[in-house]
């Protein structure tokens, strides 16, 4: 494993337990942060689960968000990017991930990909047998899309 993917990995973990921490209080003692939008359209084959959406305590207007993703044997993703940093880590199956103009990368469980605001791509479940399930964390503003569609 590369130094680089072992940072993120190590990001990601700590990710994870920084918003498991805000989690308990966030639903303890202050409403729900307020739904983002969803997309026009479900895409068949994937399922999200919002596991935490809370407000980020000490940031004012910012949100933090862990999804647990679900993708069923060939379900792809469109091209889309997104308006913040996003992390995923793979908690079972194979993700394929592919920016613009590059060539394919592919995750197994236990591994961890950081996505810069803005980059163009796509991912999809690697294979046509198995599911894939992974876990996306994203800080937005308040109200701001994570996700941008590229295409139809």
């Amino acid at each position: 494993m590369k130094a680089n993917d072992r940072a993120v990995r190590r990001y990601a973990i700590a990710l994870v337990w920084l918003l498991s921490l805000w989690a308990v209080p966030a639903h303890a003692q202050q409403p729900s942060a307020p739904e983002l939008p969803r997309p026009p359209a479900e895409i068949p084959g994937i399922t999200p689960e919002v596991l935490v959406r809370t407000e980020v305590p000490g940031a004012p207007g910012k949100l933090a968000i862990a999804t647990r993703v679900t993708y069923q044997p060939g379900a792809r993703n469109r091209k889309h990017y997104h308006t913040s940093q996003v992390i995923f880590y793979v908690l079972e199956g194979a993700m394929a991930v592919q920016d613009d103009g590059k060539d394919p990368v592919t995750l197994k469980a236990g591994d961890a990909l950081l996505v810069k605001p803005g980059t163009v791509h796509t991912h999809w479940n690697a294979s046509t047998t198995a599911k894939l399930v992974f876990t996306e964390f994203v800080l937005v503003d308040e109200g701001q899309k994570s996700t941008v569609p590229v295409e139809p």
